[in-house]
């Protein structure tokens, strides 16, 4: 799995993963994950994961924390860009429901 992040303007980031998340690779989500808490001029974060298969049960956890920081400090997340596969998994889990999911 690869991870970029592109800084789109002052406020906005897209986090494009390229492979799918699996417990190693879920490290890296991890850290990535943290240097976006870290920039306190982040009001909204996009994750491509149209190359997303799978993810384990630790990486959507660890989205939904993600989630619930950026509503704390009234900024936003989606997933814009999402695998067929992927996009049915969520739907199973009502992830979709929860954050919003797009192809």
């Amino acid at each position: 799995m690869n991870i970029s992040v592109e800084q789109q303007g002052d406020k906005t980031s897209v986090v494009r993963i390229d492979g799918n998340i699996d417990t190693e690779s879920g490290r890296d989500l991890s850290v990535t994950i943290m240097g976006l808490m870290e920039n306190s001029s982040l009001s909204h974060v996009s994750f491509d994961m149209s190359t997303v298969n799978t993810v384990t049960s630790a990486a959507i956890g660890k989205l939904l924390n993600f989630f619930k920081y950026m509503n704390s400090i009234g900024g936003t997340m989606e997933i814009k860009g999402i695998s067929d596969t992927l996009l049915n998994q969520f739907r199973e889990i009502h992830l979709d429901r929860i954050f919003p999911v797009s192809q």
